[in-house]
């Protein structure tokens, strides 16, 4: 039995798109240049590569065939019951689907993501819960592809049952840079991800935390060597530790959502002129997000936010923490000065 094709879609550049990707059960694409439907074409490559020049006469030579290719296949190469992928960058989940529908013009909602397909979505997990290669496979820089390399571990993560099938291959995919630079930047950051949830479990993450926050120009300690009362590091701007405020910061390893009653009981232990400030390598429920926004001294963390502090500060980590999470920098093409 030939196994089902998959697909990776992306919701634009920012996630622009994502609502109709998971409140309408919409993947879309824009390609406004195109001006409108495009189900009248011929089913030609050559014929999207013809009215992609005529739309867009400033374009790229070069990017017209990319682009042309994208919007032919998501038409018609594409087919009902194939799988969807939707890496979605605002929680860090990998979306598993159906294509449900043929391809339909709609500009509804969203004008410029006019090119859609219906969808049925399936299930959701973790980018942690995917290998460092199939990771990168996600990371390519068009915005819509065929995955290939490693489509037999997201059948198996997500149970599909053709998951010993093998895959058609497509022609090799070209990546600009803008992709190459997201690439890199998405690589990262699940990078740091997974090293925090392996080699920093526990008790470890605390003086790992204090670290990041006298990175960030504190005093912090952790406090697990002398109380265990629900504070794990201490944090203040003054050498002694007396001026408020003072920063009371609970750590949690944690995959799962921190519900309200865990936010409500660590905030108890904080007093009116200190901050609290929890921490999550997860991320917390809708409830417990309310609660926070209506405490005017509690900041909530969750596991992305944990991750962009650790990037913005880690030249000024201890040598410690650096060697935990070992990170170097790099020269990237600067595309915006291209």
């Amino acid at each position: 039995m030939e196994a089902k094709r998959i697909w990776c879609v992306r919701a634009g550049a920012s996630g622009e798109a994502d609502f109709l990707f998971l409140k309408r059960n919409q993947v879309a694409m824009s390609f406004e240049d195109m001006g409108g439907d495009v189900a009248s074409l011929p089913a030609a490559r050559d014929a999207f590569k013809e009215a992609f020049a005529r739309a867009a006469p400033a374009a790229r030579a070069s990017s017209i065939p990319i682009s042309a290719g994208q919007l032919y296949r998501f038409v018609h190469e594409m087919r009902i019951g194939d799988n969807v992928i939707y890496p979605r960058k605002s929680d860090r989940t990998v979306r598993w689907g159906e294509v449900v529908a043929p391809y339909v013009f709609d500009t509804d909602d969203l004008n410029e993501f006019g090119h859609r397909r219906g969808v049925r979505w399936i299930g959701k997990l973790s980018r942690d819960s995917f290998s460092q290669g199939a990771l990168y496979e996600l990371g390519s820089a068009l915005t819509f592809f065929e995955v290939k390399s490693f489509a037999e571990e997201f059948r198996e993560k997500f149970a599909d049952p053709d998951n010993v099938a093998e895959v058609r291959t497509s022609p090799a995919q070209d990546e600009t840079e803008d992709g190459v630079l997201r690439d890199i930047e998405e690589t990262t950051r699940d990078f740091i991800s997974k090293r925090i949830k392996t080699d920093l479990k526990g008790s470890a993450l605390e003086p790992f935390v204090a670290s990041l926050f006298r990175a960030m120009g504190y005093n912090a300690r952790a406090t697990r060597a002398v109380r265990d009362d629900g504070i794990d590091v201490i944090a203040h701007r003054d050498e002694l530790g007396i001026e408020p405020p003072i920063l009371k910061i609970q750590v949690k390893s944690h995959d799962a959502n921190i519900c309200a009653d865990h936010v409500k009981a660590f905030y108890a232990m904080v007093q009116e002129r200190d901050v609290g400030i929890f921490i999550t390598t997860g991320d917390y429920t809708a409830s417990a997000a309310s609660f926070a926004r209506s405490k005017g001294n509690l900041k909530l963390i969750d596991g992305s936010g944990f991750v962009e502090l650790i990037q913005k500060y880690y030249d000024r980590l201890d040598m410690v923490s650096r060697e935990t999470i070992r990170l170097r920098r790099v020269l990237v093409p600067d595309a915006q000065s291209a």
